[in-house]
């Protein structure tokens, strides 16, 4: 894997740094992490760890290892729970539908009030803003939890039992002293 120079080295937030990202590159970067989903559901690399050292150690390589992987687990996850709670997916495709409808008017004119024109992104906010309340209502608090803890249980499952690809390929077990 190739270095990566320190001025598009995204472990930095800070917002210099965030403006350099390059989402093309970062998609990129991503989609080559990608592991084969036969490596990742390989059962027979499943065997439980030998103590909690062990564990750790798998769960921090396999995160490192798998992380593009884990990450789709989230995004199927988060659908999942979006089509499965219908007011919640109507509040999500009428905030869209709102900043569609936004975008298709400022294509005609831009929008103003009390005599100032409004910024694009400032409308986008406002519309954000007016389905809170609603989103809110229809649970989404408790949607983005259940997509929060359901994909930390499958994540650390996965990544403590399946063995990490350099250490235990062999089946060998090394201990600490």
């Amino acid at each position: 894997m190739a270095e990566i120079s320190n001025e598009n080295n995204i472990g930095n937030w800070s917002l210099p740094n965030l403006q350099k990202i390059n989402v093309q590159e970062l998609y990129t970067r991503q989609r080559q992490s990608l592991r084969p989903w036969f490596e990742f559901f390989n059962t027979a690399k499943f065997k439980p760890p030998g103590n909690i050292g062990t564990a750790t150690r798998r769960l921090i390589t396999n995160v490192e290892h798998f992380q593009t992987n884990y990450v789709i687990i989230i995004i199927i996850l988060s659908i999942y729970c979006v089509v499965t709670t219908p007011s919640l997916l109507f509040v999500l495709l009428a905030m869209v539908a709102g900043c569609y409808l936004v975008s298709i008017k400022n294509r005609e004119k831009q929008i103003t009030l009390m005599g100032r024109q409004i910024p694009l992104p400032h409308q986008y906010l406002a519309v954000i803003c007016l389905c809170i309340p609603l989103l809110i209502i229809v649970g989404a608090g408790s949607a983005i939890f259940w997509i929060l803890g359901a994909s930390v249980f499958v994540i650390a499952l996965h990544a403590i039992f399946h063995q990490t690809p350099n250490q235990d390929s062999f089946g060998l077990q090394m201990e600490e002293v």
